[in-house]
C-alpha cells in the first residue's frame, strides 16, 4: 500500500511511483537477520550480490558495478564526459547532475507523438546520451531504431530500464537485455531496483556494461558507496523472484483500471496507459495540472505534477491498489468543480 504516515499526517502517494506490493518478506527477513552485523563494514557482501545481479542478468561479475541508486550511476557516467543529452520532458536527475558536476546539458526535444526529434547522427561523439526506455514521465516506448542507432553513434549510451519489467511479459526481454556487451563497448545499462524489486527506499541500482568501461567507472567510485542494510535487502530480493512477478502483474492487473477511470473523470481531457508502474493524465482545457495537484494534496493525496518535468497539462500518477484508486477518484470529486479559466 501506498497510503502512509507523511509528517504524523496519513497520506495517499501517488506520486513518486513506489510499489504498491512492498517490499519481498525474504528481503525484509534477510535485513532484520543481519541487523546485529551493522558495526561491519560489508567485506565480501558486496561481491555476493554483485554476482547473484550478473546471474540475473546473464551477464559476467566484471560487467555489474552497484551504485547508490541513479544518482551514482549518473555521477560516474559524467566522470567521463564533457557533455549530457537528456530527454525534454524527462526524469530530471541526468540533468540536474550535470548541472552540479559542471558538465554541459544539452536537451533532446519530443515532438507531439512523444519521439525524439534529435538525429542520432547528431549526437555521434558527443559525450553521454541518456535515454529512460521506457521513458518518465510519459511512459512511452521510443522507436527502437532511433535507439539502436544512438546506442550504436553515442560516444557513451546510458540505457535506464527502470520501467522496462512493467512493460509487460512480452516486452520486458527486449528491453533488458537488447543488446551483446561484447559488441557494444560504450553501452551502459541501467537497473534500478526501487520499482521492480520493491525497494525504493534503500537506494540501490546496477550499472551493467562492457568489462573494461565498468572497470573505468569502478576506480571513480566512492569507498562502498553501498551500503550493507540495501545489500542484504537486495540479496533476498533476488532470491524471491516470486514476488517479483508479484509486483508486476499487480500493476499489468490495475493499470488500465487507473486509465479509464481518470479518462472518464471530467477533470481530465485524457488519460494513457503507459508501459511503467504509472498513468498520466491531461487536466482539461483551462484548468492547471498545479491547481489540480495543489488541491489534491490539502486532502493528503499526492500526484505529481509534470508541469514540473516539462510536460506542462499533465498529472503522472502510481498504479497503487484499486482501494487507492477510488481514494484518489472520491479526492478528485471533493475537489471539483475547480475554478474556470
Amino acid at each position: 500500500m501506498q497510503s502512509m504516515v507523511q509528517g504524523g499526517v496519513a497520506g495517499l502517494r501517488l506520486d513518486w511511483n513506489e510499489c504498491a506490493g512492498g517490499p519481498s518478506p525474504v528481503a525484509v527477513a534477510r535485513v532484520a537477520a543481519n541487523a546485529a552485523d551493522l558495526h561491519r563494514y560489508p567485506r565480501g557482501l558486496l561481491s555476493e550480490v554483485s554476482e547473484a545481479v550478473a546471474r540475473e542478468n546473464g551477464v559476467d561479475p566484471a560487467s555489474v558495478l552497484l551504485t547508490n541508486g541513479v544518482d551514482e550511476a549518473v555521477d560516474l557516467v559524467l566522470t567521463l564526459v564533457d557533455t549530457a543529452w537528456f530527454v525534454s520532458p524527462g526524469f530530471d536527475s541526468y540533468s540536474d547532475r550535470a548541472a552540479v558536476l559542471g558538465r554541459t546539458a544539452r536537451p533532446i526535444s519530443l515532438d507531439e507523438h512523444w519521439e525524439p526529434t534529435v538525429s542520432p547522427a547528431e549526437l555521434a561523439g558527443q559525450g553521454a546520451v541518456f535515454i529512460a526506455q521506457p521513458h518518465n514521465p510519459t511512459g512511452h516506448l521510443f522507436d527502437s531504431a532511433w535507439v539502436d542507432a544512438v546506442v550504436a553513434e553515442a560516444e557513451l549510451a546510458f540505457l535506464d530500464t527502470t520501467y522496462a519489467a512493467f512493460a509487460g511479459p512480452d516486452l520486458q526481454g527486449t528491453l533488458t537485455d537488447p543488446y551483446p556487451l561484447d559488441t557494444h563497448p560504450r553501452l551502459l545499462m541501467f537497473r534500478s531496483f526501487s520499482k521492480s524489486h520493491g525497494l525504493a527506499g534503500v537506494r540501490l541500482g546496477a550499472l551493467i556494461g562492457a568489462p573494461g568501461l565498468i572497470s573505468r567507472l569502478r576506480g571513480n567510485q566512492r569507498f562502498h558507496s553501498v551500503d550493507s542494510v540495501a545489500l542484504h535487502a537486495l540479496a533476498g530480493a533476488l532470491d524471491d523472484p516470486g514476488h517479483q512477478l508479484k509486483l508486476r502483474d499487480q500493476v499489468l492487473t490495475e493499470r488500465p483500471y487507473y486509465v479509464k477511470a481518470l479518462h472518464a473523470h471530467p477533470v481530465f481531457a485524457e488519460a494513457r496507459d503507459t508501459h511503467a508502474n504509472f498513468v498520466v493524465a491531461r487536466t482539461r482545457d483551462g484548468l492547471s495540472s498545479a491547481e489540480v495537484t495543489r488541491r489534491l494534496a490539502e486532502q493528503n493525496v499526492w500526484v505529481r505534477d509534470c508541469g514540473e518535468l516539462g510536460l506542462t497539462g499533465w498529472l503522472r500518477i502510481s498504479v497503487g491498489t484499486r482501494d487507492e484508486l477510488g481514494e484518489l477518484i472520491d479526492a478528485l470529486d471533493a475537489a471539483d468543480p475547480f475554478p474556470g479559466p
